[in-house]
């Protein structure tokens, strides 16, 4: 299958190396265009994941510092090929939808690109690419979304602006997100705000739950139940109020909408069985995983 599908049809293809070279080439050209209105272009979505079938339809995020900046700019890229879709920020009012192929400029009925402008270091980028990131180094959970897409994609292959196969898709989307985000902190430094230090006492519906060990968050970073990310803090005795530490670990909780980092001071080491234990205080009531890769 070649690049490009028809409006209102839903089909895979196995992946080509064709369209990792198609996403370089319109890096390059949004670049030229755009000039230093451009954070950053990626290749994202299933395209961008070279071990699974996908739409032959190539997605970019783009990241920009103004949207008005490049709304002025809508001349240049239409001229270049790419289509403004402004009713879509009325389903993402945080992005902008640019679209190419031969449905657009009206010379047929194939969609070929999407490009998907956001804010440089907004959720929107960082989703696009945690999520890329986590299924290409997740093979299991890549061929599970991979068999998603064949099942909506065959019962579903004519499928008007798409909403039965993006519909049937956001449970899955929803789930990994969360997971791809605290995996992406795996190794890195981070700043903590500690807002239950060690002796706290947290009042409980059921229960008065007395932490061990100091608990807190990154600041302006939101989790799965869309409030900060939360952190617990081993290897530290005494009570804190902030900390930098390493993220070394994360409890992946398979009943609840969060997941939590676990940090250490630099340098320190801990087994699974170690942080399991220690913040076990709290885990034992979830259904919770320790991942340490």
């Amino acid at each position: 299958m070649e690049l490009g599908l028809k409006r209102g049809t839903v089909a895979l293809a196995p992946h080509r190396r064709e369209w990792e070279d198609e996403a370089e080439r319109t890096a390059r050209e949004l670049r030229e265009i755009l000039g230093d209105l451009v954070a950053d272009v990626q290749h994202v979505g299933s395209t961008s994941i070279a071990t699974i079938m996908a739409k032959p339809i190539v997605d970019v995020a783009l990241a920009v510092y103004d949207f008005n900046a490049l709304l002025a700019k809508r001349d240049e890229l239409q001229a270049a090929g790419y289509y403004y879709r402004e009713h879509h920020k009325d389903d993402l009012p945080d992005q902008l939808l640019f679209a190419r192929g031969s449905y657009y400029d009206g010379t047929g009925d194939v969609q070929t690109h999407f490009i998907h402008v956001v804010r440089s270091g907004g959720t929107e980028w960082r989703d696009y690419i945690n999520f890329r990131d986590y299924l290409r180094a997740k093979p299991d959970k890549a061929r599970e979304y991979e068999a998603l897409k064949l099942r909506l994609a065959n019962e579903c292959p004519v499928d008007s602006g798409r909403e039965k196969y993006l519909a049937g898709k956001h449970d899955f989307i929803t789930s990994t997100l969360r997971h791809a985000l605290v995996w992406s902190y795996l190794g890195r430094l981070i700043h903590i705000v500690i807002d239950r230090p060690v002796g706290y006492v947290h009042q409980k519906e059921k229960y008065t739950l007395t932490y061990p060990i100091n608990y807190g968050y990154i600041p302006g970073v939101l989790g799965g139940d869309g409030e900060e990310l939360d952190v617990y803090l081993l290897g530290v005795t005494e009570p804190l109020s902030e900390a930098d530490c390493r993220v070394i670990a994360y409890a992946e909780r398979k009943d609840d909408v969060e997941d939590k980092l676990i940090a250490a001071p630099d340098g320190t080491a801990f087994t699974k069985d170690e942080i399991a234990s220690a913040v076990n205080f709290q885990e034992k009531w979830y259904d919770t995983r320790i991942v340490t890769e």
